[in-house]
């Protein structure tokens, strides 16, 4: 049984979502958690939205997507969720952006990406969507499908504008907004492989910064901010699942180990749920899908 944030000072238990599932999306709103699409084999795609009420502590089902994806991005902004890019085994790479917000019946398409693309990264910044980087080739083997492109999205115009290219064309990337400026962290090109290059970007400046830091190449890791600093689990590099939490300094570039994920993943969603503390949902690990649920302590370990 997870426990609501209030009784984070006690040891977290563990909890399964309603599907096991990997290549999901997930974000919080409102005190609502809430975790959409995905793919586990059982199926192509899932459309299926599931929804985790923090005080009661109880899963629901939320209306599902329109167009089942998986590989795509969830976010919350004005009161509502945007689900953003991703994959269909039927559709191919998707285009269309769905909203919803709580009361409404169903999801609607509301835009469509300029270039469509999976395994981007996507933050709000400002009210705005902003999805950088990803994969629009038509097969892995497309050396050109890694994106460095950067699109912005104002859900109040309803207009797209163009970002300054990332500085390294990659995919299974995370992108944190913090303290006013985005980061765009990890991922995976056909040339270098496994990535640990971390970038910044502050609205009027004409070009990503790279900071120098010694962070764990991998990919399709999740990260969030915390307390002034970025924290990066799990993931996946040439060894497989991750199980490996990183904390990340942006004003130093210093580096320090965090607890472990219980199991190691990647793929999977996260939420910042309390200063300190994360919550971590389904995945894949090694062998299988995860249906597990895991609240994550983010502090260094001692040395």
């Amino acid at each position: 049984m997870l426990i609501g944030a209030s009784g984070l000072a006690a040891q977290a238990p563990q909890g399964t979502l309603p599907l096991a599932r990997r290549a999901l999306a997930a974000t919080m709103m409102d005190g609502h958690v809430y975790v959409a699409g995905g793919w586990n084999a059982a199926a192509t795609q899932y459309a299926r939205v599931d929804e985790l009420d923090i005080a009661t502590r109880r899963w629901a089902p939320a209306p599902p997507l329109g167009i089942a994806r998986s590989q795509h991005s969830l976010v919350a902004v004005d009161g509502a969720l945007w689900a953003v890019g991703g994959w269909s085994a039927e559709r191919g790479l998707i285009a269309e952006i769905e909203r919803w917000a709580p009361g409404e019946r169903a999801w609607r398409v509301v835009a469509r990406l300029p270039t469509p693309r999976r395994e981007p990264g996507v933050a709000v910044l400002e009210g705005r969507i902003v999805v950088a980087g990803g994969f629009s080739g038509s097969s892995d083997a497309d050396v050109d499908g890694y994106s460095d492109a950067v699109d912005v999205y104002d859900p109040r115009s309803g207009s797209w504008s163009q970002g300054p290219a990332l500085g390294v064309a990659r995919r299974g990337l995370a992108l944190v907004t913090l303290d006013g400026s985005l980061y765009a962290l990890c991922g995976y090109n056909a040339w270098d492989g496994y990535l640990g290059t971390v970038e910044r970007w502050s609205p009027g400046e004409d070009s990503w910064r790279t900071i120098a830091t010694a962070l764990t190449p991998r990919t399709w890791a999740s990260a969030i901010a915390d307390r002034g600093d970025l924290v990066v689990l799990g993931g996946f590099d040439a060894g497989g699942p991750r199980a490996s939490v990183e904390r990340l300094n942006v004003e130093s570039g210093r580096v320090c180990a965090a607890i472990p994920l219980r199991q190691a993943r990647a793929w999977f969603g996260a939420v910042a749920l309390a200063p300190g503390r994360a919550l971590t949902m389904g995945g894949e690990r090694a062998g299988g899908f995860s249906a597990g649920v895991e609240i994550n302590r983010l502090a260094c370990t001692p040395n």
